[in-house]
């Protein structure tokens, strides 16, 4: 298995980037006994400000959008691996920590 984390400019560029995984419908097609995707789409991460709730007086950090539209993608096998492979030397991101990782 191959992991890759793509980070696309918005939602609506998804239908384009990841037009080799929509079937002859236009529907998506996120699991496949080839691959596996995760959309995950708008990551938050902490500001470093805490906040605190008005109704029962409890803390949380404040938090704000990373930019871009976030899809992670796992290759089961080598059939889509070209594919793959084009879309992270165009879109592809290496998280240090990833928010959101498979299991």
């Amino acid at each position: 298995m191959i992991d890759f984390y793509l980070k696309l400019d918005n939602e609506a560029a998804m239908s384009t980037v990841l037009s080799d995984f929509y079937d002859e419908d236009g529907e998506f097609v996120s699991n496949t006994d080839d691959y596996a995707i995760d959309v995950v789409g708008v990551l938050h991460e902490p500001t470093g400000v805490t906040l605190t709730s008005d109704f029962e007086d409890i803390q949380y950090p404040e938090m704000q959008a990373i930019p871009g539209w976030h899809v992670n993608i796992r290759l089961l096998n080598e059939t889509f691996k070209q594919t793959v492979e084009s879309l992270n030397t165009l879109h592809g991101v290496s998280p240090e920590s990833p928010k959101r990782i498979w299991f």
